[in-house]
């Protein structure tokens, strides 16, 4: 049981509970300190829409939906968006279904019946998302954060007015389950996982969960019907993980198959024709892909060793047997072998259903595999195995270091693809600020070194892609610039001790001239060598709640103190996950299809 905010939570991952309550720890001293600056860590930075009241509705009855529509010319431009940028990688729309609402709304949106409306509100709200602050401006004439606002209004309005939580079909799903999505780093996770609950229970209730060749539905249903539902157990899957719980508990049995190899022309509604699936590249590229690492999850989570090997990548062991050290390296090989057949499927997927000149959607899905399993590589080498075993790395903590720079280097490769095939939205989306909080914070502990060299490349890197964390009007910024600037005064006093100087990096003086600090800055100037010496990271006895957790993640051996006033949401939690963006939860399963 973990308390938060003046409420009890209940969590069932030793990780995410021992996160929340350090931090709320820490809130708590800097309230007392000075309150004036707890606003700083309040859950509500990232939550500026209220969205309880998509359950619980107050005033969203009376609410106008007529006032919350955009102009006739807007509405082209924001499906054109969504089409090119949400549409390629969330494929729960039937395209051909919807541009005749498109077109209905051009003349008159009003007169659509509301489960129509919400649908379209949650599309224009996820154009939204997709677009930069400067975009938004320039094409709707209103901020990013206004847009998305006045568009989930709507979409939550029209829910409400139809009643959506007796009166749902397919449309009323889909356009919750777009609705959840808008809500990725704006909105309380925990609150984030019960709407996500909300969304499972009715796509149960109208039987989602079993194939709907099962049911005698038609080829069209039966293959929305299981885009739908895989992108639920997904969604409802990651928020559970976010929360700080170790799986979806989504504890049935279902059957739903995996979408098939299909372009939405395949389908047609009404048809009772079988559909027979693509040998060759569709716009489920990228679904697919997604979906295979989404079961490899869960056969690796499902496992009765997933605990065991999660303790022993990080240099633990649940083992007190005198035969731990050989279970260790058998469990090691047992989880090599499924990355390898991990990527033996995914390799067949890229042969037989991607072509890189069929669109951006298949050049984001050739990216994933070689940063997935060159990432699952290096996490799958025992912590005395380590390049870095001896001189940087001593044990569990240092070992979390170097998971967490994996994480943030995976993100920036990322990242580089992303853009490249026209979906950086989608990795702003999926930044985790609070990993990177906690990241920095280790990094302050460790300014020198190889694992520090690539850290600080890796900072440069989150800098110059993440422009936004340039805008020092959203305090979760100010105080990440805080922590930032704190480690390279550490890195410079290292290297002053050993009678060395460094260059400071440009995007360390934008941050100085962005956020004013005394103590931040520093006369070191000069060229960039290595320091003769190492300072190696000391290690802390274990403090912690249980052998197991051990220093790694003790986070009360973290050097809180360079925070200063500015720590991280207490509302936001460590997400160090396996697949960062294409993060999944653990799910106990019988039927996969």
């Amino acid at each position: 049981m973990v308390k938060e905010d003046g409420n009890v939570r209940f969590m069932d991952s030793y990780i995410w509970a021992s996160v929340y309550d350090e931090l709320q720890k820490m809130r708590d001293i800097v309230e007392t300190d000075d309150p004036e600056e707890s606003s700083l860590l309040g859950s509500d930075e990232l939550t500026p829409d209220n969205n309880a009241d998509l359950v619980l509705s107050a005033d969203l009855f009376n609410t106008n939906v007529e006032d919350l529509q955009p102009d006739p010319i807007h509405i082209f431009r924001l499906w054109q968006l969504y089409l090119d940028r949400v549409n390629p990688l969330f494929k729960i729309l039937h395209v051909p279904s919807v541009q005749p609402l498109i077109m209905e709304a051009v003349n008159n949106m009003s007169t659509m019946p509301l489960h129509n409306q919400a649908l379209l509100f949650s599309i224009f709200g996820m154009a939204s998302v997709s677009m930069s602050a400067a975009e938004c401006i320039q094409s709707l004439g209103m901020s990013r954060d206004a847009a998305i606002q006045k568009f989930n209004t709507g979409t939550k309005a029209a829910l409400i007015k139809y009643s959506f939580l007796k009166n749902y079909n397919m449309t009323t799903l889909q356009a919750i389950i777009l609705y959840l999505l808008s809500l990725e780093g704006r909105y309380d996770r925990h609150a984030q996982w019960i709407i996500s609950g909300v969304i499972m229970r009715i796509a149960q209730k109208m039987g989602y969960h079993r194939d709907g060749s099962q049911l005698n539905l038609t080829p069209f249903e039966t293959e929305m019907r299981r885009r739908i539902w895989w992108q639920i157990m997904m969604l409802d899957a990651k928020c559970a993980m976010m929360s700080g719980l170790s799986q979806s508990w989504v504890n049935i049995n279902w059957d739903t198959k995996k979408p098939l190899n299909l372009n939405d022309a395949d389908l047609f509604p009404g048809s009772t024709e079988p559909v027979v699936e693509r040998d060759g590249p569709t716009e489920m590229a990228f679904s697919i892909v997604i979906g295979e690492i989404f079961r490899f999850k869960i056969e690796t989570d499902g496992s009765n060793e997933s605990r065991a090997f999660e303790a022993a990548m990080m240099g633990q062991t649940l083992d007190d047997s005198a035969d731990a050290e050989n279970n260790t390296k058998a469990i090691f090989d047992k989880f090599r072998k499924k990355a390898e057949a991990l990527e033996e499927r995914l390799l067949e997927i890229e042969k037989n259903m991607i072509d890189i000149r069929a669109g951006n959607a298949h050049a984001a899905a050739l990216a994933i595999r070689p940063m997935l399993t060159h990432r699952l590589q290096e996490m799958l080498v025992p912590i005395q195995e380590q390049p870095e075993w001896g001189t940087e790395i001593f044990g569990p903590k240092d070992n979390f270091f170097k998971v967490l720079l994996m994480m943030m280097e995976h993100k920036t490769e990322a990242h580089e693809q992303m853009v490249a095939a026209g979906f950086q939205w989608f990795m702003r989306f999926h930044f985790q600020l609070d990993a990177f909080a906690v990241f920095t914070g280790l990094l302050h502990d460790r300014p020198v070194g190889s694992l520090s060299d690539r850290a600080w490349e890796v900072m440069r890197k989150i800098y110059s892609d993440h422009l936004e964390f340039s805008d020092m009007t959203i305090k979760p910024h100010v105080a990440q610039a805080q922590f930032v600037l704190k480690a390279w005064r550490a890195r410079e006093l290292a290297y002053a001790q050993n009678g060395q100087r460094i260059d400071t990096p440009n995007f360390i003086n934008r941050l100085r001239d962005l956020v004013p600090c005394n103590d931040s800055r520093s006369s070191g100037q000069g060229s960039v060598t290595s320091p003769t010496t190492t300072v190696t990271p000391q290690q802390q006895p274990l403090t912690g709640f249980n052998q197991f957790l051990g220093g790694y993640l003790d986070v009360s051996t973290v050097n809180w103190e360079i925070f200063g006033e500015f720590l991280p949401n207490s509302g936001e939690q460590l997400s160090a996950s396996m697949f960062d963006g294409y993060t999944m939860g653990n799910l106990n399963m019988n039927n996969m299809g």
